[in-house]
């Protein structure tokens, strides 16, 4: 099993095609793929899904299975199979094993699989497989508890447990020290668009010249169709981002600096290497840079720590969650209070000194 990366004419992005091992094309996943695609879902989203089926169909090889005989019972020895790959063997543990993938990635995946499966329920190619069960709500009495009071909602039977992860953030030395260690203006320029701007890599290698407004300290994150890096915004939706003067004083210096005007495209950023000098900067190149500073700080950090660090600030300087939700691009407030609504120790201790502060001056 193989996932072809495919040019479609008229289409200004690239598409996925899961091919078997006689190199055919997979029909339902194409099916899938191209009902994906006409809903609106972003071209990183349709690979992923493509990966994500690669594996079930991997899983349905080794059990010698077929389609029609998935029920209830084999997604859920593809769950266990997810976490623990055995192939066509049967395995006795006596020891315990660690997970080859973690609990959130099992449920990305499954989440892909339960997608395409109730895609081909609706084509009536296939019966349904109900992994649902109602639950009515919690215990505890949340927010508009008195409109949802006594109501049920659906739950994944098979979704397993994720543990509850703390977001580790970075100090603002340890940015600064980051930001000293970049050897050129266009480096120091992605690092500071995603801690101050909090930007995904995505929306920063998306960036065009007609987005920076530099008279206003404005980004516009702007989706588009086509695009020469691989780049794309996620949701496809637009948002308006506000920077400090420092930050389009940097981005200023790095085009009259580093940036070539003689380009027949308008990407902000840009391959400095005299060889590729010019072209779109690409995923795999912020990876790289990443690793580098890495190695040359001391300090371990990714790209979407970056992201964590710019709305933990930004909530413990007293934002309102919605703010940081849309300056983010969260699809839901929900997703921004799950993710970055979090105290710390450190967090508690100076809250903890602020009340007794208060408190002896009563």
């Amino acid at each position: 099993m193989r996932v072809q990366k495919i040019i479609v004419e008229k289409k200004d992005y690239p598409l996925y095609l899961l091919l078997d091992d006689q190199y055919e094309v997979v029909e339902p996943v194409m099916r899938f793929i191209k009902y994906l695609d006409n809903t609106g879902k972003s071209p990183n989203t349709v690979k992923t899904y493509c990966y994500h089926l690669k594996l079930f169909y991997v899983f349905k090889e080794q059990r010698r299975i077929s389609l029609e005989c998935i029920n209830f019972e084999e997604l859920a020895n593809f769950v266990g199979w997810l976490r623990n790959p055995t192939g066509n063997i049967n395995v006795v543990e006596i020891q315990p094993k660690e997970a080859k993938r973690e609990e959130s990635t099992v449920n990305a995946i499954l989440n892909a699989v339960v997608s395409f499966l109730e895609y081909l329920s609706r084509s009536g190619e296939f019966r349904t497989i109900n992994i649902f069960k109602e639950v009515r709500g919690r215990n505890f009495k949340g927010f508009l508890h008195h409109i949802n009071k006594g109501k049920t909602y659906k739950k994944n039977i098979l979704k397993l447990r994720v543990k509850k992860k703390r977001l580790r953030t970075l100090e603002h030395s340890e940015v600064k020290a980051i930001t000293n260690a970049c050897h050129t203006l266009r480096d120091k320029l992605i690092i500071m668009l995603m801690y101050e701007g909090g930007l995904r890599i995505g929306e920063v290698l998306s960036l065009r010249l007609e987005d920076i407004v530099t008279w206003d300290n404005q980004i516009n994150i702007t989706p588009r169709e086509e695009s020469m890096n691989g780049a794309y915004i996620k949701l496809r939706k637009e948002r308006v981002i506000h920077v400090s003067k420092e930050l389009m004083a940097l981005y200023t210096d790095y085009l009259v600096h580093e940036y070539c005007e003689e380009l027949d495209h308008d990407y902000v950023l840009i391959v400095l290497k005299e060889t590729y000098y010019g072209q779109p900067l690409k995923y795999q190149s912020v990876l790289d840079l990443i690793r580098r500073l890495n190695k040359r700080t001391g300090i371990s950090f990714t790209p979407h720590m970056l992201r964590h660090t710019h709305a933990t600030e930004l909530i413990r300087n007293g934002w309102d969650v919605t703010y940081v939700q849309k300056r983010l691009g969260h699809a839901h407030v929900q997703t921004t209070l799950n993710t970055y609504v979090h105290l710390s120790d450190q967090d508690m201790k100076k809250e903890f000194k602020r009340y007794l502060e208060g408190r002896e001056q009563k």
